[in-house]
């Protein structure tokens, strides 16, 4: 699934190109994707795409220090954990954004859950909400779908 989520960060720039479910499975299949990668994919970035913003949307009203549960600190690895702070401490990600993120790796299954999964998770909740990102941030994160980081 996390072939396929790169696959499509890379070569649509809108996300509403994903609309015609479809075609982008006609492409997908023709890349190479597997048809359950393939779905796997589509259905978690649907509900990305679905997520109702005015259920995180309090989060960016609020200040405060985010603890995670038990659940999902055994879930999400400290690295994880340290970067969406990193993220969300330089302007990067809105706190609502950064429960967006989580709720989507969350969503992933254990095996891939990572910092690479978590930088593509971001890269993919900003890019369904059209965000900018910071130059020197968002060359970070695009290092997990272009290759090795271009920042010391």
């Amino acid at each position: 699934m996390f072939d396929v989520l790169a696959y499509l960060f890379e070569e649509y720039q809108d996300p509403e190109a994903c609309n015609d479910r479809e075609g982008v499975m006609r492409t997908l299949a023709a890349a190479g994707f597997e048809d359950a990668d393939i779905n796997d994919a589509l259905d978690w970035l649907d509900i990305l795409c679905n997520i109702n913003e005015g259920a995180f949307a309090a989060m960016d009203e609020s200040y405060g220090l985010r603890v995670y549960s038990d659940s999902e600190q055994k879930r999400l690895p400290t690295e994880v954990r340290g970067l969406l702070q990193f993220l969300e401490h330089h302007g990067a990600l809105s706190p609502a954004q950064r429960e967006m993120v989580i709720d989507r790796l969350l969503a992933m299954p254990d095996d891939e859950v990572n910092v690479a999964s978590a930088k593509l998770v971001t890269l993919m909740v900003l890019w369904v909400q059209k965000a900018e990102l910071p130059i020197l941030l968002g060359e970070e994160l695009l290092d997990v779908v272009n290759g090795e980081p271009t920042m010391q």
